[in-house]
């Protein structure tokens, strides 16, 4: 018998169900969801598109969990690196923020990559965010990258265990996959998909097929 009553998934916009068609808030198409489904549990998103692995930490440490809940949490691109900025600014929902997510080469500082996020984009340009971000990976580099996913992966698995929740980390792209618990046929999310060749959105996300036998694998690998 299910041991838990609600599903909360954390992650990038691979779990968020970005390019999904219902994302808004977010996807009930992503594995996670399916799984929430087929367990007939209810289901929680917290992921959010561009999240960096320290943005998918806070977003689990703000969490509230407990014993009656089970986290899928699907960590992403250790190279993206999550800060709070000494200043105000208002995230992709134009809500006042001071946390922010890097990237190397990040769509989010180019204002023609998505229209729905032009005020977002401009708004990280004008704050000379493309040159922070040039000058942080001038001097950083995988270590630092793996360095600091692993202290999120600790810092959450401690948190999850003192709250007697249950979880599963997954792991968004290879370079991750030895640190997981578990993963997809020994290789990250993205990987796994473009291996099995299915179908992806204009903006490189995985669509429903690659959800579907997702939710059929860990339903057959992992005891959920």
């Amino acid at each position: 018998m299910t041991q838990f009553n609600r599903i909360v998934s954390a992650g990038c916009s691979f779990i968020h169900g970005s390019e999904l068609g219902d994302e808004v808030p977010y996807s009930q198409s992503t594995y996670p969801a399916l799984i929430a489904k087929h367990l007939k549990v209810d289901y929680n998103c917290i992921a959010y598109p561009s999240a960096s692995n320290q943005g998918i930490a806070k977003q689990i440490l703000e969490s509230k969990a407990d014993w009656q809940s089970f986290y899928i949490v699907q960590w992403t691109y250790p190279s993206r690196f999550g800060v709070h900025l000494n200043q105000s600014m208002k995230d992709k929902n134009k809500q006042p923020t001071t946390w922010l997510d890097l990237a190397p080469n990040s769509w989010d500082y180019d204002i023609k990559a998505f229209h729905e996020y032009r005020e977002y984009s401009q708004q990280l340009n004008e704050m000379g965010i493309p040159e922070l971000s040039k000058k942080i990976y001038t001097y950083i580099g995988h270590k630092q990258y793996m360095f600091q996913t692993e202290l999120c992966m600790r810092a959450v698995k401690g948190y999850l265990d003192s709250q007697g929740a249950h979880y599963l980390f997954l792991p968004a792209c290879n370079d991750i996959a030895e640190l997981t618990m578990h993963s997809f046929q020994g290789k990250g999310f993205i990987e796994w998909c473009t291996d099995k060749n299915f179908p992806v959105g204009p903006h490189k996300h995985p669509l429903q097929q690659a959800h579907q036998e997702a939710f059929a694998l860990l339903l057959d690998t992992v005891n959920i």
